[in-house]
């Protein structure tokens, strides 16, 4: 079992991705494998760990990728002409290593593309989707897809979506019966475009799990193990739900600015307030799978700290021993 990692990719520069390597290199099963510029992650390592470098340098490899894909790239081209890129490098490498994950924060449209043209679809899937777990009410997680792979996905695909999220919460969720609704306007069935409607009775037809629609303001419940819809409106969701977290903490904030007796206030309330919306926050689980591609990968967000990498890494290990792509192939 391994798990590569992209160096590139990162809001914060190269450090942050081999710190969290070098900090779980010991507490996962898998070898880890660092994808990037050889000498300026060794010269990272020496720095930072002067005095167990040689034990780091020994458990983590490094697959040396001198070039990079950028946002500004198109992804397509960018796949097929930035050949010493990370990404292309990582790619060309899981085709011919099995029981591999690949982690990155890079370009999500160049993540997905190169994972369809280096890596290929697994038969029968339509479209991969991005998996993003959040945090509930409760102390179970809510899975929703496609949080981003596919704007505009036609029913077959969300159906698949619905499948795919089944077989993730039952492999590594451990949720034996997981619910399963369809993001939508309002709950009752006549709701939506024709298109969802659609959608909505080939689930109820397909599924004996589907439980119906759900409306975006209930997903965070706990009551619904799997919420489906295309990407477009998964990311709207996704972002919509960062940005109230965020929102809430500068009001509050904002009511505190004046008298000392009020700044002290504000200090300890948006203290408990960050810790407690901290567990909303969706970076906080890992990252979003892109699963329907025969190998798994993770794609984190740019603005990834070290304690993200960390999570998705562990993330990739419970993919690895749960066998999630041989799982899906079987299922499917």
């Amino acid at each position: 079992m391994e798990i590569l990692i992209d160096v590139f990719g990162s809001d914060e520069n190269i450090l942050t991705p081999v710190i969290a390597a070098c900090n779980m290199c010991n507490k996962v099963e898998s070898n880890i494998t660092l994808v990037g510029k050889k000498q300026e992650i060794l010269d990272i390592m020496y720095k930072k760990y002067v005095n167990e470098s040689e034990n780091i340098i020994n458990r983590i490899g490094i697959l040396d990728s001198k070039d990079y894909i950028t946002n500004n790239d198109e992804p397509v081209w960018a796949i097929k002409n930035k050949k010493e890129s990370s990404i292309v490098v990582a790619y060309d490498y899981m085709k011919t290593h099995s029981n591999v994950v690949f982690i990155s924060a890079g370009s999500t449209g160049s993540i997905m593309a190169g994972a369809l043209l280096k890596l290929g679809r697994i038969r029968g899937i339509h479209r991969p989707a991005l998996i993003t777990i959040l945090p509930t009410l409760t102390d179970k997680k809510v899975i929703l897809l496609d949080s981003g792979a596919n704007p505009q996905a036609r029913d077959v695909s969300i159906l698949q979506y619905a499948k795919l999220g089944e077989i993730y919460c039952k492999t590594v969720l451990n949720v034996s019966d997981p619910k399963i609704a369809l993001l939508n306007i309002g709950e009752e069935e006549e709701k939506g475009t024709p298109e969802l409607k659609d959608i909505y009775k080939k689930l109820k037809q397909s599924m004996d799990n589907f439980v119906g629609n759900i409306e975006a303001r209930y997903i965070l419940n706990g009551d619904i193990d799997v919420v489906v819809c295309d990407g477009l409106v998964g990311n709207i969701a996704l972002k919509s739900i960062e940005g109230a977290a965020k929102t809430l903490k500068t009001a509050v904030s904002n009511s505190f600015k004046t008298g000392i007796i009020n700044k002290l206030k504000g200090l300890i309330i948006k203290s408990v307030l960050t810790e407690k919306l901290k567990k909303y926050d969706y970076k906080e689980n890992g990252g979003a799978v892109l699963l329907g591609v025969n190998e798994p990968v993770i794609k984190v967000h740019g603005s990834s700290n070290i304690a993200t990498f960390e999570k998705a890494i562990i993330q990739a290990q419970n993919m690895l021993e749960n066998k999630i792509i041989e799982k899906i192939k079987e299922n499917l």
